[in-house]
């Protein structure tokens, strides 16, 4: 690796800022709610000839050019040394890490009448994580209840799910609560030109030629009368996949058959597009002016992995090669694959 260090990258702790970096590893997306990072750097770092401590649970901002993509606290510090040198690895998340690793702590609660953001306010106000909604309001919930034990992400991601929206940092210490695809690239992405390498995967692994939605309506009996037996509401299928691989997805409180015709068609969709990933890696970190971002719907023509579409962005890595250059790694999929699940709400929601 090249002896250059990279001062593109500012790690910002209180009102020092620090910069001169041997290695660089920053990741976001949207199948995780904090981003994370781990910066190297020599031990001895100096301002005004001093020694710069950094220790684990200091708040601090990382910044790509000025724009910030991480803002939390740092998890670990780690000094180490051998006979031609000495180093620290410094590694963190974004504040909303709080609401991945810690428990609701409304145990027992539960919320009637309450938006989706109004809900995430209160879960997040003890992190002191503010919360911003991308989007309409919604319909109040019925009720909404917090199981003992439960993370405070699992009782928000239950509630996003149900009004269909997704749950990323904001880079600045938030919460934002948004929908699929919220931006767009600033440029297409070219096999020859934009891409360095990349990779495809194409499974079969979670995908059925059929899905049935089994739930619950009402028999008449031969005397009258009226009870409840499960029987399959609706059913879609996946022609690509052999007829043998059938699933069966239970909804106990269902009795809709529209509802369960939309839930039977989404989930042969998302499990199709989701069987398609790849994984490209573009010089740079900049998408235009600003880092690339999770979230982001991007075109991409290469023909070698049979990409020729608008793709989703679900991850970023930020890294530098082995000449201290910048590079970008992009995890793309269908945007389909994150297609909100349809809601069929029982009499309890």
């Amino acid at each position: 690796m090249t002896d250059v260090l990279n001062t593109d990258v500012t790690l910002q702790i209180g009102d020092q800022q620090y910069t001169g970096w041997k290695a660089i590893g920053i990741g976001t997306g949207i199948e995780q709610l904090a981003g994370q990072f781990e910066l190297v750097c020599a031990d001895r770092w100096a301002i005004n000839g001093q020694q710069r401590p950094i220790l684990p649970g200091l708040s601090c901002t990382v910044k790509l050019f000025g724009t910030a993509v991480i803002t939390g606290f740092i998890d670990e510090a780690s000094p180490s040394y051998s006979p031609s040198e000495h180093s620290l690895s410094i590694r963190g998340r974004d504040a909303t890490g709080d609401l991945v690793d810690c428990a609701a702590r409304t145990d027992g609660q539960s919320w009637a009448g309450r938006t989706l953001l109004q809900i995430a306010v209160d879960v997040c106000k003890p992190f002191g994580i503010p919360v911003r909604l991308d989007g309409p309001a919604g319909a109040p919930f019925r009720s909404q209840a917090v199981s003992p034990g439960e993370t405070a992400m699992e009782v928000l991601s239950r509630a996003a799910r149900q009004r269909g929206y997704l749950l990323v940092s904001d880079s600045l210490g938030g919460l934002l609560i948004t929908r699929t695809g919220s931006r767009r690239a600033t440029r297409a992405l070219r096999l020859g030109v934009d891409i360095l390498d990349g990779s495809a995967t194409y499974s079969h692994t979670e995908r059925f030629n059929r899905y049935d939605v089994i739930g619950q309506d009402n028999e008449q009996s031969y005397d009258g009368a009226e009870s409840l037996a499960q029987q399959v509401l609706a059913s879609a299928s996946d022609p690509a996949i052999r007829k043998s691989r059938v699933t069966v997805i239970d909804v106990p409180d269902a009795s809709d058959v529209g509802a369960a015709r939309q839930l039977a068609l989404w989930a042969a969709a998302t499990r199709k597009a989701r069987g398609e990933r790849a994984e490209l890696t573009v010089r740079g970190w900049l998408d235009g002016a600003a880092p690339w971002a999770a979230n982001t719907l991007v075109r991409i023509d290469d023909a070698w992995l049979g990409l020729a579409s608008e793709y989703l962005i679900a991850g970023v890595s930020f890294s530098l090669d082995d000449q201290g250059g910048q590079i970008t790694r992009l995890s793309v999929t269908p945007p389909a694959a994150y297609t909100p699940e349809p809601l069929i709400e029982s009499s309890s929601e």
